[in-house]
C-alpha cells in the first residue's frame, strides 16, 4: 500500500469517527530508508549513555533528521579535531533524542513527527510544546545528561529539517540551567535569516537563547569558544561567530577562512558505535569524508553556498585511514562526500592505487555521491571504479529531460547519460557482485513539462537493471534565491510558499499528480523507492479549483465522494472548530 493510499484510509477513519483532522499533513520523507530508528530492529542494540558519562565541558548533540543518513559526520568531526589537538577539553556527543525513540518509537504518521523534522511548519518551533513527546525528550533524556556532566556550554549541529525541534531543546536548556552557553553551528546556519539562502521566518534577533551562531568550518571557532572567557572582548576577536552583546544585539564578526583539511584527525565515530540508529544506518559500512563541498553549481543545491570552496584531502592521508581500518578488518566504506568525482583526476588515481594495493581482492567496497559526467562514457574508466570496489553510486540524475537540465545546471547530454547506464550493464554481466545507482529523482521543476515527466518516467523504465533504488523521488522545494533567479529571468511565477507555487509549466496540483503517478511506475517494474513530499505539499485554495481525483487515488466513489463532501463543507471556508484550513496533504 503507498504512504498516500494510508492517509487516505485515516482520513476516513477520522471522518467516520469524528476525529479532528490535525495529523493528516503528511511528510513521506520519514520514510526514507532508515526505518529501523522507528521500528526496533533487534539484531540492533543501544546502549545509553547518561548512565556513566562524567563530567565535560560541552555536551554535542544533533537531534536526527532521518531524511540525512550522515548527520553525525560534523559533530564526529568537532570531537575528534578536539582530542587530538586540546585534549585539555572535555566533549562528548550525545543522542538523547535517539535513546528516547529507542525506547519509544514514535508513529511515522503522526503530527508530532511531521513537526519533529518538518519542512512544511518551519519557523515555529514553539508548536512543539504541544506534544508530552516533547517534554519527555527533555526532561526524561536532555537533562539527564546536563546532570551528570554539568556543562559549561552546549553545542547544536543542525541542518534543514531538524532546525525547529533544535530551538525548542536549546530554549528549555536555558530556562532550566540558564548558566549554560548555547552554541548552534552547522550547515542549517545559512538557513537562519541571515545566512547565504535565508528563511525570514528564522527571526534569529528572537533566540536570546542561544549565545553564539557559528558559522563556516567550525573546529577552530569551535576551540576558540570553549577556551574564551565569554567576555565581549573575547568573542570580539573569534572569526566566523554570530553573538549577542551586553544589549543583546547580535554582532557579526568577520568570517572564518576554510580550514586546511590536512589539519583534520580521522573522525573517530567509536563513541557512536553502539548507538543504536549509527548501527542500523551505517551496519557494516566505515564513513569515510574525501572531501568538502561540490565544484558545482546545481541551481537548486544548497551545498555550494553552505561550502563555497571544493577542496579535497591528500589522497596520501586518505589512504592512510583506509590502511587503519583495514587493519582492524573493515574493509567496507561509504563516503560523506556531497560528490566523490567533483575531480576526475582524483578519483581515478584514488581508484588506482587501491587496486595497485590489492584490495579489491579482499572483498573492499566503496559507495558515495556522483555526479553523471563525460569520464564516465569512457568505459574503461568505469571499470577501473568496479575494480576498485566502486559498487553503488548515489546520483542526483533528477530529470531526463534536457531542458530541465540544462536549467538546473546538471549534466545536460542524454546521450551520454545513456553511455554510462550502458557501461554499467557491460561491467554487470562481467561481474559477480553489481555496480548500480541510488537514483535522486526531482518531480515539477520549475521548468518540467508533462512532456519532460514522461521522459524520466520511461527512462526509470528502461535502465532500472542498473539501479539498486530510488533513493529519493521528490517534489521540488523552491529556495528564495532560484525563485528570484527564475522571476529575474523574466518568467512567470505564482508563488505561495516553498512547495506550493505554480509557473507556466506546471502547478502544485499537477506535480502530485506526477508524484502519484511515478510511484505507481515504480511499483510496476518492482523497484525501492522513496516518494517525498517534503511536507505540507498542496494547500486547498478554493474548491472550484480542487481537483480530488489528483489529490487522493481512491477507486471507490463513496469513500472519495464522503471526503470531498467533507473537505467542501469544513476545510474551504475554514469555518469548522476541529480542523485546520492549511492542508490535508
Amino acid at each position: 500500500m503507498s504512504e498516500i493510499s494510508k492517509v487516505e484510509q485515516r482520513i476516513l477513519h477520522q471522518i467516520n469517527n469524528d476525529v479532528p483532522l490535525v495529523d493528516v499533513k503528511i511528510d513521506l520523507s520519514n520514510y526514507i530508508n532508515h526505518k529501523q530508528v522507528i521500528d526496533k530492529d533487534k539484531d540492533f542494540t543501544h546502549t545509553f549513555h547518561f548512565e556513566t558519562i562524567q563530567e565535560q565541558d560541552c555536551l554535542l548533540m544533533q537531534v536526527p533528521n532521518i531524511n540525512e543518513s550522515g548527520y553525525y559526520a560534523g559533530i564526529v568531526a568537532l570531537k575528534s579535531y578536539i582530542d587530538k589537538f586540546h585534549s585539555d577539553l572535555n566533549v562528548a556527543i550525545i543522542d538523547p533524542v535517539i535513546d528516547y525513540f529507542y525506547l519509544n518509537p514514535p508513529d511515522k504518521q503522526s503530527e508530532f513527527f511531521q513537526w519533529f523534522n518538518t519542512y512544511a511548519n518551519q519557523g515555529d518551533y514553539q508548536h512543539l510544546y504541544t506534544f508530552p513527546q516533547m517534554d519527555d525528550i527533555i526532561q526524561g533524556f536532555v537533562f539527564k545528561y546536563i546532570d551528570k556532566t554539568n556543562p559549561a556550554f552546549f553545542g547544536f549541529s543542525i541542518i534543514d529539517g531538524n532546525i525547529d525541534a533544535s530551538f525548542a531543546i536549546a530554549r528549555k536548556i536555558k530556562e532550566t540551567y540558564p548558566h549554560i552557553k548555547i552554541l548552534f553551528g552547522g550547515n542549517g546556519i545559512e538557513v537562519l535569516d541571515f545566512g547565504v539562502l535565508p528563511n525570514v521566518r528564522y527571526t534569529t534577533e528572537e533566540y536570546d537563547f542561544v549565545d553564539i551562531f557559528a558559522r563556516g568550518d567550525g573546529e577552530i571557532t569551535f576551540v576558540e569558544i570553549l577556551k574564551s572567557d565569554m567576555s565581549e572582548e573575547s568573542l570580539s576577536g573569534i572569526k566566523g561567530i554570530v553573538w549577542r552583546d551586553s544589549t543583546g544585539k547580535l554582532v557579526h564578526n568577520t568570517q572564518r577562512e576554510s580550514i586546511d583539511l590536512e589539519e583534520l584527525p580521522f573522525p573517530n565515530y567509536s563513541v557512536l558505535e553502539d548507538n543504536y540508529y549509527y548501527k542500523s544506518v551505517y551496519q557494516h559500512h566505515v564513513p569515510l569524508v574525501l572531501s568538502r563541498g561540490c565544484p558545482y553549481r546545481c541551481t537548486f543545491c544548497s551545498v555550494p553556498e553552505f561550502i563555497p570552496i571544493f577542496r579535497y584531502r591528500k589522497l596520501e592521508t586518505v589512504i592512510e585511514e583506509i590502511e587503519h581500518w583495514i587493519s582492524k578488518g573493515r574493509i567496507n566504506f561509504f563516503c560523506h562526500d556531497s560528490i566523490i568525482n567533483g575531480d576526475p583526476k582524483w578519483l581515478k588515481r584514488f581508484c588506482e592505487i587501491i587496486v595497485e594495493k590489492g584490495w579489491g581482492e579482499i572483498g573492499f567496497t566503496f559507495g558515495g555521491n556522483m555526479r553523471l559526467q563525460t569520464p564516465m562514457r569512457d568505459l574503461e574508466t568505469m571499470r577501473l571504479y568496479r575494480n576498485a570496489g566502486l559498487t553503488k553510486m548515489i546520483t542526483g540524475f533528477e530529470s531526463a529531460a534536457e531542458p530541465v537540465l540544462k536549467h538546473m545546471k546538471k549534466y545536460p547530454n542524454m546521450d551520454g547519460v545513456r553511455e554510462i547506464f550502458e557501461n554499467v550493464r557491460i561491467i554487470n554481466k562481467e561481474n559477480k557482485y553489481p555496480m548500480q545507482f541510488a537514483m535522486q529523482l526531482i518531480i515539477g521543476y520549475l521548468n518540467e513539462t508533462e512532456e519532460d515527466f514522461q521522459k524520466t518516467v520511461d527512462f526509470v523504465k528502461e535502465y532500472h537493471d542498473c539501479m539498486s533504488e530510488i533513493l529519493t523521488c521528490s517534489g521540488f522545494l523552491l529556495h528564495e534565491t532560484l525563485k528570484q533567479k527564475w522571476v529575474k529571468e523574466g518568467n512567470y511565477i505564482e508563488f505561495q510558499n516553498t512547495v506550493n507555487f505554480t509557473t507556466n509549466y506546471n502547478t502544485a496540483q499537477q506535480r502530485l499528480d506526477r508524484l502519484n503517478r511515478i510511484e505507481k511506475v515504480f511499483n510496476e517494474i518492482g523497484i525501492t523507492h522513496s516518494v517525498y513530499n517534503r511536507g505540507l505539499y498542496y494547500e486547498l485554495i478554493d474548491k472550484r479549483d480542487y481537483n480530488y481525483d489528483h489529490i487522493f487515488n481512491i477507486e471507490d466513489c463513496k469513500i472519495k465522494e464522503k471526503i470531498k463532501e467533507y473537505v467542501q463543507h469544513n476545510l474551504i471556508d475554514g469555518t469548522h472548530p476541529m480542523v485546520e484550513k492549511r492542508s490535508l496533504i
